[in-house]
């Protein structure tokens, strides 16, 4: 069905929205439905362990890591103009441009995006997402929730992420035509997401089966994750800085 992606969306939009509150928090009271998204998060590590995780031990044992590489680097180009788009909203003009010109570069020199020509050149990735737009707002990020598969969230990056899941250019390019839509839109996105967790497996594993409460270890991460985001419009505050960061050196 051709409105599978906006009507997901839209749902997740008004599951959250009144969840969307003001805290300022530690870990612990970020974390309201800690009940709840106990049994949610066993349930996500059960279907890891049994489903997903097996699906991406399969995708690295047909392919090689040249293939993989290549794969997350057209991903990551079908999703600059993602980031451009929030560089732009955030009133940054200087990763607006350099955001365009890594599309620009890699989508005709890189063959598609297949490779990162950009980077050799000094353009470095630097992925942006609407709710880091949302949190450069000075939107507050509302309480932890685990979701069922989607794992942890707030209602801001819920809302964000529901956004920049509609923009996906592969969705807009196929959106009018069912077939379109069947042929390429399905299996690119089970693609991107195959590639994109693929990419987060190993850090997930190090960090859930070396920790005593692989729950606490998570949610820390996730919300020491979530606090580099800053309120430009705000006037500027001590905040405490954390080293702790998702993301990959490969992608």
């Amino acid at each position: 069905m051709k409105y599978t992606k906006l009507s997901l969306a839209v749902a997740c939009v008004m599951m959250t929205s009144a969840c969307a509150t003001s805290i300022h928090r530690s870990d612990e009271n970020a974390d309201p439905y800690e009940n709840i998204n106990r049994e949610i998060f066993a349930f996500n590590d059960s279907f890891y362990e049994n489903i997903g995780f097996p699906i991406e031990r399969g995708y690295r044992k047909i392919t090689t890591k040249d293939i993989r590489n290549r794969v997350s680097d057209f991903v990551a180009n079908m999703d600059e103009p993602i980031s451009t788009a929030n560089y732009l909203l955030q009133l940054r003009p200087k990763e607006t441009a350099i955001s365009v010109a890594r599309f620009v570069i890699n989508s005709t020199l890189g063959l598609a995006g297949l490779f990162d020509v950009a980077s050799g050149w000094g353009l470095e990735q630097d992925p942006t997402t609407t709710g880091a737009t949302l949190a450069s707002w000075c939107i507050a990020d509302g309480p932890y929730i685990v979701f069922p598969f989607v794992g942890p969230t707030t209602p801001r990056n819920l809302i964000g992420s529901s956004a920049d899941f509609l923009a996906d250019p592969v969705y807009w390019m196929t959106v009018n035509d069912a077939n379109y839509s069947a042929k390429i839109d399905y299996p690119y996105t089970f693609v991107k997401y195959t590639s994109k967790y693929e990419s987060y497996m190993d850090l997930y594993l190090d960090l859930t089966k070396n920790s005593v409460d692989p729950y606490v270890t998570i949610r820390s991460a996730y919300l020491q994750n979530q606090r580099k985001y800053k309120c430009r419009f705000a006037k500027e505050e001590e905040a405490p800085s954390y080293d702790f960061d998702f993301d990959i050196e490969e992608e």
